[in-house]
């Protein structure tokens, strides 16, 4: 990774070769909160047109939940939305999570009682939690999970199922081969 050049005008480069394509496995929120300046960079090679970054900078927004946040807020009660706030939930069975987060860390399901379901701990405690009507994963006929995902490259480009046997998906959890037709 240290060996590896980015400039807005010209692409990304390691030594004489240039590439089209680049991948990361850095969590955007690390990379503009370590490495603004980076950031700043990538977003401006895709701007540029200089490199197609898989998962770029935008995605970002869609994986904070705080985004689902203000998708409430802006059409609440949408029958395609799960009510979400920065308060727990009374009355409903409630996620909590992180703003940004992976693996399921720092996840807990809560009842409509307010009792502990399923709770994962981690290292994501640092950022703001959001509060998730809780919608349950489907499951198989020996009772594993599943929870769809999307990936972006521009658009989204490829959907993909993860599988686990709690209701928290965590590092544990594995990618579910899948045809669609």
């Amino acid at each position: 990774m240290d060996e590896i050049e980015f400039d807005p005008n010209e692409g990304i480069f390691v030594g004489e070769e240039q590439y089209d394509y680049f991948f990361k496995l850095v969590p955007w929120e690390d990379i503009a909160i370590a490495e603004g300046e980076l950031a700043v960079i990538l977003t401006q090679i895709v701007q540029n047109q200089k490199a197609i970054i898989l998962n770029p900078a935008y995605t970002l927004m869609f994986q904070s939940k705080a985004f689902m946040k203000i998708l409430w807020d802006l059409f609440p009660g949408h029958p395609l939305l799960l009510k979400t706030d920065y308060e727990p939930l009374e009355g409903k069975a409630y996620v909590e999570k992180p703003t940004f987060g992976r693996e399921g860390e720092n996840v807990t399901i809560y009842d409509e009682e307010g009792r502990v379901v399923d709770q994962k701990e981690g290292h994501y405690d640092n950022f703001k939690m959001v509060y998730q009507e809780r919608a349950k994963l489907n499951r198989d006929d020996e009772g594993n999970y599943y929870q769809a995902g999307v990936f972006f490259a521009y658009e989204g480009f490829a959907l993909g199922y993860r599988t686990g046997v709690r209701p928290i998906l965590d590092d544990d959890a594995k990618f579910a081969g899948h045809i669609i037709v």
